[in-house]
């Protein structure tokens, strides 16, 4: 009978004939649709510099001589019409009518994306005509079109993977000469280039990941034929098989099992990906960076490898490196006898095997050789012997913090199969004490490779219980974690917020000359009804205050608090004096602790549903007004159908979302279940007078609308005629967006956002300016002067 090792390193030449998704190409279709979004970003926010730039290249190609001119079009022309018969006509013939469908399916689907898409991008960035250019060619001038343009992109996007390196290069010369030819010789100038380029490269990943391709790696014969121009004979070899991430093939060399690793460029492009990603949310503890060209890896993994084995690591044997193509490399080593970690039934797990992982890694670390890849599959169990593999990742001459992470990697890695009580164990018997006090601090989820992220994600307590058992065997005090994280959600909006004040000071500095003549235009007796507006904005705010709490408050001690409270809020983070006084005017009022915090966080909560209230009735009002600008149709007495379809379609969405993600669900529930029984036992007596209910959200509602109306009042100083329907719809929209930056009391943020909605309604950016600096001005600043003196009054009669 045939064996299964002989059944292994059987030949099949046809291996390339199986379908599947690889995933580099979700890698690839991520990028391309960065770069979609950003090229559609540049082409809405720049359309004028874009099309600049597109007429000064149509402009110099026309001081070509006239046949050099009609030569070089017409060679490109040709060129494109015939390239693409020749590739499609090579798959027909290498490959299958499967694949070829999928590059001519792609190269459709992506034409006729372009083609509907192009009035939008004339709209967007109208082309300027370019004039005395040459009209006529042997082929029409139009060609390429853009539409043929994207679908060039989305079959050689398609097709690239599935051929050589040679026919790779035709086909995306095929795509420069079309670029060049559009930009060169059209009768206007696009600015839609990078558009059609980006979403045919786009569309084309997309059919990769939904379909997948051929298998793209050589059969045996050939990669046999590479080693043995590299000086190394195999004797057999088998099928690719995929291990530890690498593509590897299983083969015989002397009657000894050996692994031959294939090296491409869709190694080179999942490894650059995941690196560029793991960048941007972790900061790397290591200096070093290990290349990503398949010849240049391949060398570099023979030398950790040799090096690591130097240090008297048990690591397999290096026995040939050579180059397969201009872009790959294969790589020998021998098979290591045992079976991986991950795979091993933990109760045959020795503790003597697992002490032997930590002391090759002690010779590695020894050897200044960090591993940087230490999971289960990387380590071979033979009985009670264990061979390190995975050195693709090894860093030479390493710092101490990654061999700390190397040792924090190896304790998760083991505990996931033995326990953390065993996996512990093993590392203080044989590691020395003082370096497990140094990897405390790189036990932690972001200190680990992505693999190890992935495999405890769904073990979160497994973390903490590693590192406070180690603590508690080394008998040290809780340690500081280490710093890893590059960017965060915390991290993201603090500098969001340090751009917008940059943003909101560099724009007033650069336009206060026209903002200084705006406001000497300035119609003052619009001012009073703002001060009042803001006057009645503060008594609003002591109605909610009063209705907050089942017990009587005096409305004019509730004032006092509400004025006194709006200077500590100019001068503290997150309103946060604010809050407390009116937490300590609770607490002295006879209210307990608990119930006075709870109060203050319920008038929070019912601002937020006035707020979204208040969002949808001005949208929709705004769409109603005859005199508004934003009026589809600029009349009519019923809501725009857009604005209303907007609403219920998000209110769809987010249904379906919630319904269709557990995770989601359960905790849309339990939140909705702890808000319910919260109120009903800490607001139950309130929601039963009907005073107080009236009060809270009456004086939650006044105080918005007054704001809204000191909005508008100072729109109308400076003779800005927009409805008061519209200008209120502005005024929540920008409200709304400026409360996610974390600036203090939204400044910077709030006057970007004022502004940013003004003058896309229409008005210029001076008076846009003088507007949102009067508002602010009466409506933010002046409230200090009377906080000032109601907070000196408050403390002399003790309200606080």
């Amino acid at each position: 009978m045939e064996s299964a090792t002989t059944k292994r390193l059987r030949l099949r030449e046809q291996d390339r004939r199986d379908w599947k998704r690889h995933p580099v190409d979700v890698a690839r279709l991520m990028v391309r649709l960065l770069m979609l979004a950003a090229v559609l970003a540049l082409t809405a926010a720049f359309p004028t510099a874009l099309t600049n730039v597109s007429s000064d290249l149509v402009e110099l190609f026309s001081r070509m001589p006239t046949p050099l001119r009609y030569a070089l079009v017409g060679f490109a022309q040709l060129s494109l019409l015939v390239i693409p018969v020749i590739v499609v006509g090579w798959l027909l013939i290498r490959r299958t009518r499967r694949a070829t469908a999928l590059v001519v399916g792609a190269s459709v689907v992506s034409g006729v994306v372009m083609v509907l898409l192009t009035n939008w991008l004339t709209r967007v960035a109208p082309p300027v005509e370019i004039t005395d250019l040459a009209s006529s060619s042997f082929v029409a001038t139009d060609l390429p079109s853009v539409g043929y343009l994207a679908a060039l992109v989305a079959g050689a996007s398609v097709a690239s993977p599935l051929m050589s390196s040679y026919w790779r290069r035709v086909s995306w010369l095929a795509v420069g000469v079309a670029v060049a030819v559009r930009v060169l010789s059209a009768t206007q100038a696009p600015v839609s280039i990078a558009v059609t380029v980006t979403l045919g490269a786009a569309i084309g990943s997309a059919a990769l990941v939904a379909f997948g391709s051929p298998q793209r790696r050589p059969g045996a014969a050939s990669l046999s034929a590479a080693l043995h121009a590299g000086g190394f004979e195999i004797d057999a070899l088998g099928d690719e098989a995929t291990e530890r991430g690498l593509r590897t093939y299983h083969g015989r060399d002397d009657g000894r099992l050996v692994d031959v690793t294939y090296l491409d460029r869709d190694d080179r492009d999942a490894e650059l990906f995941a690196r560029v990603i793991r960048s941007i949310k972790v900061r790397d503890v290591e200096e070093q960076k290990l290349s990503v060209k398949p010849r240049v890896r391949a060398a570099q993994i023979a030398l950790a490898t040799s090096m690591a084995g130097r240090t008297g690591a048990r690591v397999p044997e290096i026995l040939a490196v050579a180059p397969a193509d201009s872009e790959s490399a294969v790589y020998v080593s021998a098979h290591p006898d045992g079976e991986p970690l991950t795979d091993a039934d933990p109760d045959a797990v020795t503790d003597a095997a697992l002490d032997d992982a930590w002391r090759q890694i002690g010779r590695l670390h020894a050897g200044r050789i960090a591993h940087r890849s230490l999971s289960g599959s990387n380590l071979v169990l033979d009985g009670d012997e264990v061979t390190l593999l995975g050195m693709d990742t090894a860093l030479l001459a390493s710092s101490d913090e990654s061999r700390a992470i190397d040792r924090a990697d190896l304790l998760v890695s083991m505990a996931l199969v033995v326990g953390v009580d065993r996996s512990l164990d093993s590392a203080v018997r044989i590691v020395d004490a003082r370096l497990l006090e140094t990897t405390l601090p790189f036990v932690q989820v972001r200190a680990l490779p992505a693999r190890a992220q992935r495999e405890v994600r769904h073990h979160k307590e497994l973390i903490d219980q590693l590192r406070t058992g180690l603590q508690d065997r080394l008998g040290v005090d809780e340690v500081e974690l280490a710093e890893l994280e590059r960017v965060s959600i915390a991290k993201v909006v603090t500098w969001v917020g340090f751009g917008v004040l940059a943003f909101f000071l560099l724009t007033l500095v650069s336009n206060w000359s026209e903002i200084r003549e705006a406001m000497s235009g300035i119609n003052w007796v619009w001012a009073i009804p703002v001060l009042l507006a803001t006057l009645m904005g503060t008594v609003a705010g002591a109605m909610s205050l009063s209705g907050s709490v089942v017990r009587p408050i005096a409305l004019g001690e509730a004032i006092i608090v509400m004025f006194g409270q709006s200077f500590l809020n100019r001068f503290t983070p997150m309103n946060a004096g604010g809050m407390a006084m009116r937490i300590r005017y609770l607490q002295k009022g006879g209210t307990d602790g608990t119930v006075a915090a709870a109060a203050i966080g319920l008038t929070s909560a019912v601002s937020g549903v006035v707020q979204v209230g208040f969002i949808a009735f001005f949208l929709l009002w705004s769409s109603t007004d005859v005199s508004s600008d934003t009026s589809s149709d600029g009349g009519g007495g019923s809501p725009d159908l857009t604005v209303v379809l907007v609403f219920v379609g998000a209110a769809i969405v987010a249904a379906i979302a919630i319904a269709l993600t557990p995770k989601l669900r359960r905790w849309v529930v339990s939140f909705v279940k702890s808000t319910v029984q919260k109120i009903r036992t800490d607001f139950g007596e309130l929601a039963r007078r009907p005073t107080k209910m009236a009060l809270l959200f009456g004086g939650a509602t006044l105080g918005k609308l007054m704001t809204i109306v000191a909005f508008v009042a100072s729109c109308r100083a400076f003779d800005i005629d927009l409805s008061f329907a519209t200008l209120g719809a502005l005024y929540m929209v920008a409200t709304t967006i400026a409360s996610t930056v974390p600036t203090p009391g939204g400044v910077g943020a709030v006057e970007a956002a004022l502004v940013l909605v003004l003058t896309n309604a229409g008005v210029d950016d001076a008076t846009a300016w003088a507007a949102v600096l009067l508002f602010r001005l009466i409506n933010y600043w002046f409230p200090t002067i009377p906080g000032y003196v109601a907070l000196k009054m408050s403390e002399r009669r003790e309200l606080v």
